[in-house]
């Protein structure tokens, strides 16, 4: 094996991977930690219901206003019209002496002016009860029988009589009721015909408001935005407006509790994960001192056994350590970093498996400092390398791919399937595996690259069913 070249199943996983096919390698970006797989809620705009109601408020009040309106209008249209039919009544009441012409077979006397469309029409009557004139379209009965002063509806006419005070002469004007009611519709479509223009207007006012009161909380949530996942600090109510703030001080007390809760859970497992690895030395080093002293072989393998179980319990511990002290963000430093030199330092801790060719590293093109910390990147890279030489198999090869902004890690052992990638990351998630493991190197690597603004990809399978790589990609 050529240490200038990658091996096939390395080059095919730098590579972009296939859009199908059975052979297709399938990237997943690992999701935050603690994130459920649950379906996304049916989402639903405030701004478009605060404007459907404010709308329909406006349309409402405007209906009512125009009904209110529409009954002063009437009122007032009334008294005028009331006051026109009296004064013109009045008139005819004064007027000089009327000669009547009676031709034979002729009506009483008739307006001599052309015929127009009228809404006031008049009859007026001498002493005697005889029609002297009328206007052209005034019928030739009574528009009032009864002949008494005062107003009062007749046929469809509104009807005012008045009778001079010597009784010479009685005026009957009326307008078509008709008519006073096409003067209140047509004011009610002037009313209700311009709501058809105003709501269009309201509704861009209405959302222009709205967009500019709803821009008043972007501070807050650019303020959340720019968090990551483990900043728990409160966010200062001065970001918001008054209408807002008490539900952010009930936010920032429930972020309170949270904090307080992970703040104990890690608390616990690093104290817990710290004390538990010296009694886990002295145990060991007991049980090797036994499998040493005993003769029979049977409890030689049986003390051997128990120094693997206590190796395993000292490793889940150092785990635990790690993921406590990565979660907590204890002494993290934010520094200048250079992936080669960490690759090397890191490959070459498995002298085993260098020696033995399993493991080569391999430095593409000219690598550039990334933000992070050392240690922090360091352990994260020896877990994955660790997880690569364990789980691959005995005779699986590991290639640690350096390049500008990433390492990858690629073996040639068994695959996993694409669909379970993305659940690999959380604590004690394990896949189909007959190794031994904690099921917490790849969590932990997520908190570490997550940390250091990058992010944890992994792809399988490679080629066929098998290969698997992970890539700690750094922006």
């Amino acid at each position: 094996m050529k240490p200038e070249s990658l091996p096939p199943a390395a080059a095919d996983a730098a590579a972009p991977p296939p859009a199908a096919g059975p052979d297709a390698t399938a990237t997943v970006a690992a999701p935050q930690p603690g994130l459920a797989d649950t379906a996304p809620a049916r989402s639903w705009s405030l701004e478009r219901h605060i404007s459907r109601r404010l709308l329909a408020v406006v349309g409402s009040i405007w209906v009512v206003g125009s009904a209110v309106c529409l009954a002063g209008v009437w009122h007032e249209t009334s008294a005028v019209l009331d006051s026109s039919l009296n004064e013109t009544a009045e008139r005819f009441l004064y007027l000089p002496e009327i000669v009547v012409n009676e031709p034979a077979g002729e009506p009483l006397f008739q307006s001599e002016f052309e015929p127009d469309a009228e809404y006031v029409v008049y009859q007026v009557y001498d002493e005697r009860g005889q029609m002297r004139l009328r206007s052209h379209d005034a019928p030739l009965r009574p528009l009032d029988p009864e002949g008494a002063d005062g107003q009062r509806d007749v046929d469809g006419w509104h009807v005012l009589t008045l009778t001079r005070a010597d009784g010479r002469r009685r005026v009957e004007i009326a307008e078509s009721v008709e008519h006073r009611m096409q003067v209140l519709w047509r004011s009610m479509s002037w009313l209700l015909g311009a709501l058809f223009f105003v709501l269009p207007l309201a509704s861009l006012a209405i959302n222009l408001v709205l967009r500019r009161g709803f821009a008043t909380l972007e501070p807050v949530r650019a303020e959340l935005a720019r968090r990551g996942h483990d900043d728990l600090r409160p966010i200062a109510e001065s970001l918001a407006p008054a209408e807002l703030r008490p539900w952010l001080a009930t936010v920032n007390k429930l972020i309170a509790r949270d904090r307080v809760l992970i703040e104990a859970e890690r608390s616990f497992a690093a104290r817990t994960a710290h004390e538990l690895r010296t009694p886990l030395a002295a145990a060991r080093a007991q049980a090797q001192r036994l499998a040493e002293l005993t003769r029979s072989t049977l409890a030689h393998g049986n003390a051997d056994a128990l120094v693997r179980q206590l190796d395993r319990l000292a490793r889940l511990a150092t785990r635990l350590l790690q993921l406590a002290r990565i979660e907590s963000q204890a002494n993290v430093r934010r520094e200048p970093v250079d992936l080669a030199v960490i690759g090397r330092m890191v490959v070459a801790d498995f002298a085993d498996a260098v020696a033995s060719e399993r493991l080569r590293i391999v430095i593409q093109g000219e690598t550039t400092g990334v933000i992070g910390d050392v240690d922090a990147i360091g352990i994260a890279l020896r877990n994955l390398i660790d997880n690569a030489l364990k789980h691959g198999g005995q005779k699986s090869w590991v290639t640690v791919l350096v390049e500008p902004l990433s390492i990858m890690v690629v073996n040639d052992g068994p695959g996993a399937p694409p669909e379970t990638l993305h659940k690999l990351i959380r604590p004690f998630e394990r896949g189909i595996t007959a190794a031994e493991g904690s099921g917490l190197g790849l969590s932990i690597t997520h908190a570490i690259v997550a940390q250091a603004g990058g992010t944890l990809e992994l792809r399988s399978p490679l080629i066929g069913s098998s290969g698997f790589a992970a890539v700690l990609r750094f922006d």
